[in-house]
């Protein structure tokens, strides 16, 4: 009795809370100067609200997590740390009302699941990219050997390698860098920005290995053991998906199996009852 009340209150309330938004929009429909002056209060009040949360120690560590994680080349360059969150709550309050209907704890996993999963599909978009960046970026390893061998001095090689990679979150990352390069002429700064934009050890084993080479000068020998390293990652990652296409090959086989044994099985029941039934 109490639960079937708390559902009835809980679909009584999401009632109410539509009606009372949809009668609102509509008397600001017909306010036009109303509705002027509550938009700009929200404007205000919205723009404090900004310049405060920029500041804040929240908004920098969002920010700096979309960037590393590429929210930017999944989402749209919409995606900042406000209006993750907003979509984020956006998100959990549609699976709190989709999931109070069966119940209470079907509403708070509701909103728990889909507050955390613009995150969670991030955090996993992120990896599939690194993986993804591989044969870029040992293409790039050995394209900055074979430059700095030949005596181009490391910040013009940098600078033209944008054109060898193939993935655009990268490809993009190395235009922007080498504009850096060319407008501030501040390579610590350039590299320190374009490292921001990845959550990649080689992506900061190449910045490292650079900033080295600027100090001492010695970057070749660095650059072909990291470009050894990516190339045993990359073959660790064909086994892996190789072991992968086995595992659902193998489940996909024991599929069939199964089907064609219960198929088999089902004939020789039905064969048998037939056969009872005839004595």
């Amino acid at each position: 009795m109490e639960e079937g009340q708390i559902r009835w209150m809980a679909v009584t309330a999401a009632l109410a809370a539509a009606a009372l938004v949809f009668f609102l929009l509509r008397y600001l429909g017909k306010s036009r100067q109303t509705g002027e002056k509550i938009r700009h209060v929200y404007r205000e009040i919205s723009g404090l609200l900004r310049e405060k949360g920029t500041a804040s120690g929240y908004y920098q560590r969002s920010r700096q997590w979309l960037v590393k994680n590429g929210a930017a080349a999944h989402y749209g360059n919409w995606v900042e740390p406000i209006r993750f969150l907003v979509l984020r709550i956006g998100l959990g309050l549609a699976g709190l009302s989709g999931g109070v209907v069966f119940g209470p704890e079907w509403g708070a996993a509701g909103f728990l699941l889909l507050f955390f999963l613009p995150g969670w599909l991030l955090f996993w978009l992120n990896r599939r990219d690194n993986e993804r960046l591989l044969p870029d970026l040992k293409l790039l390893y050995h394209s900055l050997e074979i430059q700095i061998k030949a005596g181009i001095y490391v910040t013009d090689a940098l600078a033209e390698c944008y054109g060898s990679a193939k993935e655009k979150r990268l490809k993009q990352a190395l235009l922007e860098l080498a504009g850096d390069i060319v407008m501030k002429a501040d390579i610590y700064d350039s590299l320190n920005r374009f490292q921001s934009k990845f959550d990649n050890r080689y992506v900061d084993s190449l910045c490292i290995t650079i900033l080295q080479a600027l100090e001492s000068g010695q970057a070749v020998e660095l650059l072909r053991d990291i470009g050894e390293q990516i190339k045993d990652m990359e073959k660790a990652v064909l086994e892996r998906r190789k072991a992968a296409l086995d595992r659902k090959i193998m489940f996909c086989q024991l599929g069939v199996l199964t089907v064609v044994l219960g198929l088999a099985l089902y004939a020789c029941v039905s064969y048998m009852f037939g056969s009872a039934s005839m004595f």
